[in-house]
C-alpha cells in the first residue's frame, strides 16, 4: 500500500481479473442472429449478465481488455476458454511467448 492507501502496482507488466456485470439495452427492431446469451433481463429490451475481465497493462497503461461472459449454467467448452485466456494473460505478465502441448 502506498501512503494513500492505495495498493502499488508493478512497474512492469501486469494482469488484473475481476467479475464485472454488463447491462445491455436494444433497440426497439432489434432481432438477435444468433440466441442471447443467459441472464436477468431487466425488461423486454435489455439484458443483464456478468463477466470475467481480463485487463493487460505495461508501464501503467491498459494494453488490451478481454470480457470473457459468466453462463448461469457454463459448459466445459466455456469453463476451458476461460482457462485458457487467463494462461495467455499471465503467460504475457510474464513476457513468455504461449507455448504449445508439444513444447
Amino acid at each position: 500500500m502506498n501512503d494513500e492507501g492505495a495498493p502499488i502496482r508493478p512497474a512492469g507488466r501486469w494482469v488484473s481479473v475481476r467479475l464485472q456485470h454488463r447491462h445491455v439495452s436494444f433497440e426497439e427492431d432489434f432481432e438477435a442472429d444468433e440466441p442471447l446469451p443467459d441472464g436477468d433481463c431487466a425488461d423486454e429490451a435489455s439484458l443483464s449478465y456478468s463477466g470475467i475481465v481480463i485487463s493487460s497493462y505495461d508501464r501503467g497503461e491498459k494494453v488490451s481488455e478481454r470480457w470473457i461472459p459468466l453462463g448461469v449454467d457454463p459448459s466445459e467448452a466455456d469453463d476451458e476458454q476461460l482457462i485458457g485466456q487467463l494462461r495467455e494473460a499471465l503467460l504475457w505478465q510474464a513476457g513468455r511467448p504461449p507455448q504449445t502441448a508439444e513444447e
